[in-house]
């Protein structure tokens, strides 16, 4: 009996998937602590592009990060209209225009990613392609796509929130 549920268990994916302009991608929800409305964002000086900022989250500091400019899409997200998605054991938070479902998917739905898929993503963030409700979802890896962003634009955003009371 344990067997069967262990089997089933690993057959199936829960995913967050949200949208990017007009694009849908998703990730695995182990790596989505929390999905709340984008709002007070701090811009810092001198950080990257990629990074819009820092928010006071129940007085945890969260870096504000940019996906349409990490993906080097030409898609300028409001911050007023666009949620951020928190991720799981880091202080960093991912932007999107919005969080669409959380919607549990067999592993038959997924295809591997397709070598003439022209993405945005590189292929180390992109763990495939998922078949839902008619669309065509990427799959990626978030957490490895925000920790490859310049660890110096990182620390400059987490030293302003020090030198400057964020609240």
């Amino acid at each position: 009996m344990g067997k069967e549920e262990d089997k089933s268990s690993s057959d199936s994916l829960q995913i967050v998937v949200f949208r990017v302009g007009e694009d849908y991608l998703s990730c695995p929800i182990e790596q989505v602590r929390e999905i709340i409305q984008l709002e007070g964002v701090t811009s810092v000086p001198s950080t990257p592009e990629k990074i819009r900022g820092i928010i006071n989250r129940r007085g945890e500091i969260i870096t504000v990060v940019d996906l349409p400019k990490i993906l080097d899409l030409d898609i300028e997200l409001n911050e007023k209209e666009s949620q951020l998605m928190i991720l799981f054991d880091e202080s960093i938070g991912v932007m999107a225009s919005e969080v669409t479902e959380i919607p549990t998917v067999s592993t038959d739905e997924i295809e591997p990613p397709s070598e003439v898929l022209e993405s945005p993503i590189s292929e180390k963030y992109l763990e495939g392609i998922v078949k839902h409700d008619d669309k065509l979802v990427l799959l990626t890896d978030l957490i490895a796509m925000v920790k490859n962003l310049s660890k110096e634009g990182l620390e400059r955003a987490e030293e302003f929130s020090e030198e400057h009371s964020i609240d």
